[in-house]
């Protein structure tokens, strides 16, 4: 009965600890507890940031300056007609394109969504409670699964303890305590994106996409201009035809190139994995043809057969390089 006593305290430590820890990262991803107002609304590049992450206040960026004429885009390039700095992600983006002032759209616009004036921006938002703190979602996880496996080990435990009928209460209380963990787990369990907003940044991302004043995807509209409106809608939005076509396709590129990477890597590893399977296999096929040694290096890549190509078998039978020399092939006198 003591044992049974200690079974459950330990069983209900585990189960309401990590309920109680959940609870609270849960109630720290709302954020405020209050409705967005006006005042709460960032800056354009905040708006971009908020509604499409770092590759968006790019873009927003860009077309800011190509529309005032300070930049122009040909093809993949990006020239600095007017070196004129509004902002540290404008400062920035001129600092990419170098002495020369130009530079490729698709390196300038990938490597300035690392650039430290934009992660300023998700700084100022996760400050605004609009975003979760960087690794906030990790130790949301973490909680959870601490928590999830207190719920095992307490279901495991309370259908145990049933069956003899003095822990039969010991047994259903732990059943619903796990009933209950469960129920928090639902309620409080961690979001599926990387980098979500809490509950208030959410509201106020809604906000700003059903005010009148902030979404119209004209830029004569908008109070903002061109950069508005690619703030609020995208780059599949740009006003200009010729930069929103570039844009895309500096995108693309990008998307193409990480998946690119990704094949090669996939392609070593296998290419590995091949040759040290072909080298087991000559090994084998050498020693099937009567010690001859069958050379599968790097020799064999740049046009040598191996020195099982200049053997002849016993029976007349050749033994070549690609294929293992049996008994059968030699006549059974292996290779001469």
């Amino acid at each position: 009965m003591i044992y049974a006593i200690l079974v459950t305290l330990c069983c209900a430590a585990l189960i309401v600890a990590p309920s109680v820890a959940l609870a609270r990262v849960r109630r720290q991803a709302r954020g405020r507890d209050v409705r967005p107002q006006a005042e709460d609304v960032p800056e354009i590049l905040g708006v971009a940031y908020l509604l499409g992450g770092a590759e968006r206040v790019v873009d927003t960026v860009i077309t800011a300056m190509h529309a005032g004429g300070r930049i122009t885009v040909h093809g993949d390039t990006v020239t600095v007609v007017e070196p004129d700095a509004s902002n540290a992600v404008e400062r920035a983006l001129l600092k990419r394109c170098g002495a020369d002032w130009s530079g490729s759209l698709r390196t300038v616009r990938r490597e300035l969504q690392r650039d430290p004036a934009v992660d300023a921006i998700r700084h100022s938002l996760v400050k605004l409670d609009a975003l979760l703190p960087p690794g906030f979602v990790r130790r949301w996880r973490r909680v959870a699964s601490a928590q999830t496996a207190g719920l095992v080990i307490g279901v495991v435990a309370g259908v145990v303890l049933l069956f003899p009928a003095d822990c039969r209460v010991m047994g259903l209380l732990l059943l619903v305590l796990t009933l209950g963990g469960v129920m928090v787990r639902v309620a409080c369990g961690p979001h599926k994106s990387l980098d979500p907003h809490t509950d208030f940044g959410g509201d106020l991302s809604l906000s700003i996409t059903v005010d009148d004043s902030l979404n119209p995807i004209s830029a004569a509209k908008h109070p903002a201009g061109a950069a508005g409106v690619v703030a609020v809608h995208g780059r599949y939005r740009v006003p200009d035809r010729k930069l929103r076509n570039q844009l895309s396709e500096a995108a693309r590129a990008g998307t193409s190139r990480r998946t690119g990477s990704t094949s090669r890597s996939s392609s070593r590893s296998s290419s590995t994995t091949s040759s040290s399977w072909a080298s087991t296999t000559a090994a084998t096929s050498a020693s099937s043809c009567g010690g001859a040694v069958l050379d599968t290096g790097s020799d064999s890549g740049s046009g040598h057969s191996g020195h099982s190509g200049g053997h002849s078998c016993s029976s007349g039978h050749s033994c070549s390089s690609s294929s293992s020399c049996s008994s059968s092939s030699c006549g059974g006198g292996g290779c001469s």
